[in-house]
């Protein structure tokens, strides 16, 4: 089967890299998969909600931003004011990512040495990332998707710092390149340190989405409870209760098709007709996407074109 398949490996390849540059835009913007929030009117644990999200719609809620939030919030329209459970849970390990949903500290990170340690919060100081707990009080860079990464000189907790930028900007700073990482240096110096977007958490998407997007009430997250529930008050922000709590809960179902046509070409040892050979190339590109946080929301199928 190998050696009927070699052929077809530049073929393979080259269409996971052609699919991969196309769904680019979606890796940089989650709202493009435009998710489709229902509200459900019943009363069930997480792990049931789950379960009753995935049989009849995609999963529990994934969130991506403010917008989502407010989505959310829209689809309560009969007058609830309780919480209600969205797909995120508490997993065993804990990950760095971007305050803005970024996980693109797997492709680009500048830690200082010895860091991050057990802290959860991330600062920029001297030309390097450290970790810090997210309570100190410090100076912060806030990001705004026209102008790029900005000071503010104002002292305040890793929490209060993100509040400010989401009011007034677009995030906490954000540094996905070596040019984004050089452009801050020259605006901060080797002067003061400043809280960035950076941040620990453990807590993962029922559906194994990856980006980092966090709405968190005051005081919240907690270590008592695993669960995590969007308050329909309080602008949308996440509380925690023990995962056995009955909780009404939204799922979401993504609703937009999207079909490419690939060219593919294959030399004389190999034919893409062949079933085995297309379910081949089919699993090898549903692997890549996965390490995009991709592969739950996307079927593959072949479709043959007219000419």
């Amino acid at each position: 089967m190998l050696k009927q398949h070699r052929g077809a490996v530049r073929a393979v390849m080259d269409m996971s890299l052609f699919v991969l540059l196309l769904l680019s835009g979606l890796l940089c913007s989650a709202s493009a998969f435009k998710r489709k929030y229902s509200y459900i009117n019943q009363t069930m644990t997480w792990a049931a909600a789950q379960s009753y999200c995935r049989e009849k719609y995609t999963d529990l809620a994934t969130v991506d931003s403010i917008d989502d939030v407010n989505k959310m919030i829209n689809t309560v329209n009969d007058g609830y004011s309780g919480s209600v459970w969205i797909g995120l849970k508490r997993g065993t390990q804990k990950r760095w990512g971007w305050s803005i949903g970024d996980d693109t500290i797997s492709q680009f990170s500048a830690w200082g040495v010895g860091h991050p340690g057990l802290e959860q919060c991330g600062y920029f100081a001297f030309g390097y990332w450290y970790s810090l707990e997210c309570s100190s009080p410090m100076l912060f860079a806030c990001y705004d998707e026209n102008v790029g990464n900005i000071v503010i000189k104002d002292w305040r907790s890793w929490r209060d710092a993100q509040t400010y930028c989401r009011q007034h900007y677009t995030d906490l700073a954000v540094i996905r390149s070596p040019e984004e990482h050089k452009k801050l240096h020259a605006i901060v110096g080797d002067g003061p340190w400043v809280w960035i977007g950076l941040f620990s958490n453990p807590w993962l998407w029922s559906d194994q989405w990856s980006l980092f997007f966090r709405s968190w009430a005051d005081g919240y997250p907690i270590f008592n409870y695993d669960c995590a529930a969007m308050s329909t008050t309080d602008s949308g922000k996440w509380v925690q209760y023990t995962c056995d709590q009955q909780n009404r809960f939204i799922c979401y179902e993504v609703y937009k098709k999207q079909i490419i046509r690939l060219n593919l070409s294959c030399d004389e040892n190999c034919d893409l007709n062949d079933p085995s050979l297309q379910a081949d190339i089919l699993n090898q590109i549903k692997k890549k996407l996965q390490t995009f946080g991709l592969g739950n929301y996307i079927t593959l199928t072949w479709r043959k074109g007219r000419g």
